[in-house]
């Protein structure tokens, strides 16, 4: 006979905060009387795994998977019980106590249902888990979003208050508890995702919704095995095939929410304008054929036809825009174009579309099960994504916008042995990969063979510019007698030439030749010398092939034009240049009173002009090529020494291939701003010698042709024997955590090693001691390339053949203790402590900046920006203390109050130093921060309903708030002071819950509120306003508050189940602000003093003594706002 009921239930966890990715159960089994029942059996099916109660009845299992699983006890003669869903979680312990009345009937068994306690009374810090099952239930679109649904965390959204050029690099900006932007550890399946060069995440790195089966968020507080994070740990756990097959399918649009709003002008319909289309996909099972082995596959494909969605005024430019004849002028229209103030762009009203944003990822794992205590998996993930942003410089005109592409990478092996009951093992490799790519395309508008970049940088004629619209105008220059034109066919900084392949060419080989119609290239006819007497042209060599991607070349950024001679009226005088017969430019005749005044807009005779920073030509700030690739390996050994006792040890050791070059302003030429990577060269061709060197005859082949070639002198950077055009840092760590407990305590303490080798050099000085703010220059009289003895050397440059001292890099560590301890008042309160010092490693970026140029400094601090990274930086430092009541009321809600100080220094800054005449920064150790607050969060849980409410109050301070402030201008030398930050948020409160109600219909919500990003106020110095930098950050912005919501209906045909439902976020519709004016506080108000310079160019519209030069639409930025509410339907298909 067999009893089957269920009986709700509350079990104790005990974290023991360890990494990785398994769980611990134990407890006791004893009979109804409370004896102990030595060699009862305890056994977990789904993972064939069990132990023995000892003596005592106590029992311990070791190395379980994340997940759910049913566990059974059984012993000869008494009640058979199996405890159903036990949730096993990620680095806690799971206490299990059985009681066993004897058997009445042989066979009997009793199933009872488990449920987790809300208070853990292990866990020594607070840790948010969430499940496959809220995930799935949410409105979220991808998982970053699991992280803003953290309390404490700051997404950063603001355009004037971020780290610059972190969205142009497609990187998200998330602060955790006020540290800054890159302090969390990203980790998948206990495996580092965090790409070394930036420090961050970001576009790129999403990993799909049914491939994960549970997520992991500690802000603070985590153990010894952590490291590489100052503020915070995430753990993506990813699915696993099981013992049957499961398929799962997901199709999400917003065409549905665009069909509500039943209006198909896109400019009417956002829903319709964003076009949002989503589909996922999961199957996993076992391999047929193969016992124990299993698979799981699933993917994500997301397309968004805008990447940003934007609401305009209604006032707009109407009728024609350009005027041969005056008699072609309407003047009621013009009457009311003059009186909207609108430029002949801006033409359309309501929501425009800005971008794109497309990406797709497909997740494999396999699983093999060798034995019960030999498994085996590995996985595959890959992402690639592609967008662009939006920038409002191209608000009007994007064909030379930057695009963005960012693929991922990643392989993971992993074993895990158990030796004994008590010890396992786990050893892990992996291979995580990131490509990025930002460029802008090579365009050829009119199909002439000219692309336009070469059309705007050479004149056609008299004409400024060739016009890349028009197949039949083309560059030509004018030769001294006026009348002879001569072609232009070569572009001398790229070395491309008309009808060539797309590239860069070199041209210091290519045979000289008699240039007779004088148009750079050599054509059929013209005399050239034959220096290789093979009777044929030897032209340019091509040194690189543009990168050929989505259809289209990619210019390089010799190729790159500036975009200001192209910006608002002075595009009108480009593009009147190109009219046909027309040999003038539209004026502005305000100043002839009763006169039709079509291009009121135009300069007026003071010059005067509605200036605006709109472009309708040229190409993009950036151009950025890098792939960091980061091998690691990780071994971690876990013990249970006594009952009282477990032990947890292990190393992690990460080698890195880092290949890096940007270019900031590329049109500047040597002034632009590059990062790169590549160890320095000659770039002088095998002999050595450049023109102007004793010795020097004519260019060999490689000379001067923007690569490294054989026999060219180089600096071995990394000691390798060979020139790298990347950099290769080291990081090794080892650790030992232990857990100590006790009836009424469980002790967690722990101490961790870091190790960094930067595999690079640095100034030194004539001690031989690291000189990195400063180089010292040395006589090389023998050209040895080492400074002998009686060779001047001086810190100020001038020297006879003077070279620089280098001094090559060390492993450099850090030591960080942590401990916490969880003390029981009762069975189902606690209070916990925990101190922790936490340290990571500065972004390689700033380490290798410009280390390539170390050889050459004069040239370094005279280009770009004078900056230079530092090989000797120690790792960024955070102290953090934290204490909280944890107390269950009842068996379904439970709340913990907390409170925490964090000590943040040793930060990454830019130091000013100087050399001479030359003033320069380099990257050093030195910006510092604090934060304090306190942590509420209320979990209720019921056995159809799940909810959690966190809510946290911090004050978050910093001298500096991103490592480039002091070089972009926002840094102030000492003595420097703690000001709040502008991602401090006082109050932050998410709320979550989801449910399953009846008839099939689940729903779920999500809730958030944060008081407003804090801005410097503006004053009035005068008649001008200013910032007041003596209350930086003394006012604050409106509060974000935001709620989204989804519902679907459930259907079950022939064991599958079928859904469709509604995500709506912004569901309360509400317009938040992102950024504000510092004058007024509001997002679409900049203040009188602002405004009054609205209106016809070089009026004075409301009489204060100033000339307007803006128009109606300079202060109508929608995109200072958040985005309205957005509907999406979905249909979703699970077998399982």
């Amino acid at each position: 006979m067999k009893i089957l009921f269920k009986i709700i239930t509350l079990f104790s966890f005990l974290s023991l905060s360890y990494g990785g990715t398994d769980g611990t159960i134990r407890g006791k089994v004893t009979d109804s009387d409370g004896n102990p029942l030595p060699g009862a059996n305890i056994y977990v099916p789904d993972v064939g795994i069990g132990a023995a109660a000892g003596g005592d009845g106590g029992y311990i299992i070791l190395n379980i998977p994340v997940g759910d699983y049913d566990v059974v006890v059984q012993m000869m003669g008494y009640q058979k019980q199996t405890m159903t869903e036990v949730g096993v979680m990620m680095d806690q312990t799971v206490w299990l106590n059985f009681k066993l009345p004897i058997a009445a009937v042989e066979g009997e068994e009793v199933q009872v249902l488990g449920q987790r306690a809300l208070v853990e009374k292990g866990s020594t810090s607070k840790k948010i888990t969430v499940d496959k099952e809220a995930i799935q239930s949410l409105p979220i679109r991808d998982l970053s979003e699991l992280y803003t649904l953290q309390s404490g965390v700051v997404k950063v959204e603001s355009r004037s208050k971020s780290v610059p050029d972190h969205e142009e690099r497609g990187i998200e900006e998330i602060h955790v508890k006020g540290g800054r932007s890159g302090e969390i550890a990203y980790m998948m399946d206990g495996m580092y995702l965090r790409n070394p060069i930036f420090g961050s995440i970001g576009s790129g790195t999403r990993l799909n919704m049914f491939a994960v089966r549970e997520f992991d968020w500690q802000p603070g507080g985590f153990n010894a095995e952590y490291g590489d994070a100052q503020s915070a740990v995430s753990n993506w756990h990813t699915a696993s095939g099981g013992k049957e097959i499961e398929y799962h399918f997901k199709w999400e649009t917003s065409s549905v929410g665009a069909f509500l709003d039943g209006d198909l002008d896109e400019s009417k319909n956002y829903d319709l304008n964003r076009g949002y289309t989503d589909y996922n996909i999961g199957v996993g099972g076992p391999i047929i054929g193969i016992p124990r082995l299993t698979f799981w596959a699933s993917g994500q494909y997301t397309t968004q036809d805008k990447y940003s969605v934007y609401e305009f005024d209604d006032k707009i430019y109407q009728g024609a825009k350009y005027f041969l004849n005056e008699g072609d002028v309407n003047d009621e229209i013009l009457k009311e174009n003059k009186k909207n103030l609108v430029y002949p762009w801006d033409d359309q009203s309501g929501f425009r579309g800005f971008g794109f944003d497309n990406t797709w990822d497909v997740f494999a794992k396999l699983s093999y099960k060798f034995t019960n205590k030999l498994r085996f998996h590995g996985s595959y993930w890959l992402v690639e994504n592609h967008r662009q942003s939006f920038n409002p410089t191209y608000l009007y005109w994007d064909e030379g916008r930057n695009e963005l592409f960012r693929d991922t990478e990643r392989f993971n092996v992993e074993m895990n042995h158990s030796l004994s009951q008590n010890t396992f093992y786990t050893l892990r490799w992996s291979r995580f990969q990131q490509d990025q790519f930002q460029g802008v395309r090579w365009r050829d508008n009119d199909k002439d063979g000219y692309p336009n970049w070469f059309e705007w940088r050479h004149p056609a004629g008299y004409k400024e510019i060739s016009d890349a619209e028009n197949e039949f105008v083309v560059p030509f220059s004018i030769g001294e007698d006026g009348d002879t034109i001569r072609y232009t066919n070569i572009d001398e900084r790229s070395g491309w030439y008309y009808g060539a392949e797309p590239g860069l060419w070199n041209w210091e080989l290519a045979e000289d030749f008699d240039d007779l119609n004088g148009n750079g290239i050599w054509d059929f006819g013209e005399n050239f010398d034959d220096t290789n007497n093979d009777n044929q042209w030897n032209g340019p060599d091509l040194v690189k092939s543009l990168k050929e991607r989505d259809g289209s070349y990619w210019l390089e950024p010799e190729m790159y034009e500036d975009f200001e001679p192209f910006m608002d009226y002075n595009s009108i005088d480009l593009l009147w240049q190109n009219v046909p017969g027309y040999y003038g430019v539209p004026n502005n005749f305000s100043f002839i009173p009763g006169r039709q005044n079509p291009y009121y807009y135009m300069p007026d005779i003071a010059d005067v002009a509605w200036d605006e920073g709109r472009a309708f030509g040229g190409h993009d700030t950036f151009y950025a090529n890098s792939t960091a690739i980061t091998d690691e390996v990780r071994f971690d050994i876990t013990s249970q020494l006594t009952e009282k006792w477990k032990i947890r040890t292990g190393f992690d050791y990460k080698s890195h291939k880092l290949n890096f070059y940007e270019v900031k302003d590329p049109w500047l030429g040597e002034g632009a701003k590059i990062q790169t990577f590549a160890e320095y060269w000659q770039d002088t061709g095998p002999d050595g010698l450049l023109l102007g060197d004793e010795g020097y005859e004519t260019a060999d082949a490689g000379e001067s042709n923007g690569r490294w070639d054989k026999g060219e002198k180089f600096t071995d950077a990394n000691s390798n024997g060979k020139w790298d055009d990347f950099r290769e840092p080291e990081e090794l760590s080892a650790y030992v955590q232990n857990v100590f407990e006790v009836p009424w305590m469980v002790i967690n303490y722990g101490v961790r090693v870091d190790m960094v080798h930067y595999n690079s050099q640095v100034w030194s000085d004539t001690l031989g001691k690291f000189s990195p703010g400063r180089p010292w220059f040395y006589s090389d009289l023998n050209d040895n390339d080492k400074w002998d003895n009686g060779e001047e050397a001086s810190d100020i440059a001038g020297l006879a053949r003077q070279k620089i001292l280098l001094k090559n890099s060390n492993w450099s560590y850090k030591i960080s203790p942590r401990i916490g301890f969880s003390h029981v008042i009762t069975d189902k309160s606690t209070f916990t402590f925990n101190y922790g010092l936490y340290y990571q490693n500065p972004v390689y970026q700033n380490v290798y900046l410009n280390t390539n140029s170390l050889e050459d400094p004069e040239t370094l601090f005279e280009e770009g920006e004078g900056a230079v990274g530092n090989a000797t930086m120690n790792a960024q430092r955070t102290q953090q203390y934290g204490a909280s009541f944890n107390v269950q009321v009842g068996e379904n809600w439970a709340y913990s109050l907390g409170a925490w100080v964090r000590d943040m220094d040793q930060l990454t800054r830019y130091t000013q130093e100087r050399s001479g005449v030359y003033q320069y920064s380099v990257a050093s150790n030195g910006d510092y921060g604090s934060a304090k607050g306190l942590d509420l969060t209320i979990d209720w849980r019921w056995l159809l309903f799940g909810s959690q409410f966190q809510y946290t109050y911090s004050v978050a301070k910093t001298n500096s708030e991103y490592a480039w402030a002091s070089i972009s201008g926002q840094y102030v030398d000492a003595p420097s002071q703690e000001n709040l930050a502008y991602y401090d948020r006082p109050h932050d409160l998410t709320y979550y819950f989801y449910t399953f109600l009846p008839f099939g219909v689940q729903a779920g919500l999500t809730a958030f509120y944060q008081s407003g990003y804090p801005y410097t106020p503006i004053i009035f110095k005068g008649k001008d306003p200013a910032e007041d930098l003596r209350q930086p950050n003394s006012k604050r912005g409106p509060s974000y508050k935001n709620v989204n919501m989804s519902f679907s209906k459930y259907f079950e045909r022939m064991d599958h189940k079928f859904s469709i439902g509604l995500n709506i976020f912004n569901i309360l519709d509400i317009r938040n602000a992102y950024d504000v004016y510092a004058l007024t506080g509001k997002a679409d108000d900049p203040g009188t003093y602002f405004t009054d310079y609205v209106g016809l160019p070089g009026t004075d519209p409301n009489g204060v003594g100033v000339y307007a030069n803006k128009s109606s639409a300079y202060y109508d930025r929608p995109w200072r706002l958040s985005p309205p509410r957005e509907i999406n339907f979905f249909i979703r298909l699970d077998f399982d």
